[in-house]
């Protein structure tokens, strides 16, 4: 792939993902909290904006899923990922993020894993220790 074709496809992910904010904007109903929340997910604007290489702590947002993920533990060949949402209401919150960049969002109880990340790199991840204890409980749901 080339890189205007990876540049592309990365302009491509964050329209639609500000696509989906503008909806929600347009349907009303919500509180200034939550319009500060979703903005605050939506991927940075510049293509070149990626680690040079991975690390626990790394969020990206998920094509497919639409919602930020959290790179969580990095196995031999894959990534263990956490899934955030700010939906508050959401069935499927673990607990809130405590972090400077995600507030307002949530860790999901959906661990899935990752060869590569895939999708718009958004932010890092500021709070290890949260990192951690989320990593545990995810896995000990699993066991």
């Amino acid at each position: 792939m080339t890189d205007t074709t990876q540049t592309q496809n990365v302009q491509e992910q964050e329209a639609m993902h500000k696509v989906a904010v503008i909806e929600k904007i347009k349907k009303g109903g919500y509180k200034q909290a939550d319009l500060i929340k979703w903005i605050q997910c939506l991927p940075g604007s510049s293509a070149s904006r990626k680690p040079t290489r991975n690390k626990k702590g790394d969020v990206y947002m998920h094509p497919v899923f639409k919602h930020p993920y959290v790179l969580l533990e990095k196995k031999k060949g894959y990534w263990l990922c956490g899934l955030l949402t700010t939906e508050p209401e959401c069935s499927e919150i673990l607990e809130p993020c405590v972090s400077r960049f995600f507030g307002g969002s949530y860790f999901t109880r959906v661990l899935f894993t990752q060869i590569q990340p895939v999708g718009t790199y958004c932010n890092i991840f500021d709070n290890a220790k949260q990192l951690k204890s989320v990593l545990l409980e995810l896995k000990a749901t699993m066991a």
